[in-house]
C-alpha cells in the first residue's frame, strides 16, 4: 500500500517565462556606464561642431552623431528592458561588437578631420571624439571577450 511512498521524485520546476521588465540598475554596470558616456560624448561633440564655421567637417560629424546616438539609445533601451534576454537567439554580443568597432573607426577618421579645422572648436570636437573612441573601443572589447567566451548578453 505504501511501497512507493519514499521513492517519489518531484519534477523540476518549469523555467520562468522571459518577461520584459524595466531595470534601472543596468545604468550602474560597466556596459551601462559606457553607453551613457558614449551618449554624452556624442552630444557634446555635436554641440561643439555646430558652433564651428567649417561646414564640410560638420556634415560628416553630424551624420555620425545621429547614427551613433540612435543606435546607442536603441541598444541601451534593449538592455534596460531586458529585450536581449527575451530574444536570446539573436547574436547580440556579436552585433554590438561590430557596431562598436565601426563607430570607433568612424570616430577616429572624423575626429582627425574635425581637429584639422585648426580652431579651438575643432580641438574640443577632437577631444570628445577621443573620449567617444575610448568608450566605444572599450565597449567593443568587452563585447568581443563575452562573445568569444560564449557568454549570454546581459
Amino acid at each position: 500500500m505504501f511501497d512507493n511512498y519514499g521513492n517519489t521524485q518531484s519534477s523540476p520546476p518549469p523555467p520562468s517565462p522571459k518577461v520584459l521588465r524595466f531595470d534601472k540598475n543596468y545604468v550602474k554596470t560597466l556596459p551601462g556606464l559606457l553607453k551613457i558616456v558614449q551618449l554624452i560624448c556624442n552630444t557634446i561633440g555635436f554641440i561643439c561642431i555646430k558652433v564651428s564655421w567649417a561646414w564640410f567637417s560638420a556634415i560628416f560629424f553630424n551624420i555620425l552623431y545621429w547614427i551613433a546616438n540612435v543606435v546607442t539609445i536603441f541598444i541601451l533601451v534593449m538592455y534596460m528592458f531586458h529585450f536581449v534576454e527575451k530574444y536570446d537567439r539573436w547574436p547580440w554580443l556579436k552585433l554590438e561588437f561590430f557596431y562598436c568597432s565601426i563607430v570607433a573607426l568612424a570616430y577616429i577618421c572624423f575626429s582627425i578631420f574635425a581637429t584639422a579645422i585648426g580652431e579651438s572648436v575643432g580641438y574640443a570636437v577632437g577631444f570628445f571624439g577621443l573620449c567617444a573612441i575610448i568608450a566605444y573601443g572599450l565597449d567593443g572589447y568587452l563585447k568581443y571577450k563575452g562573445w568569444r567566451r560564449g557568454l549570454p548578453a546581459q
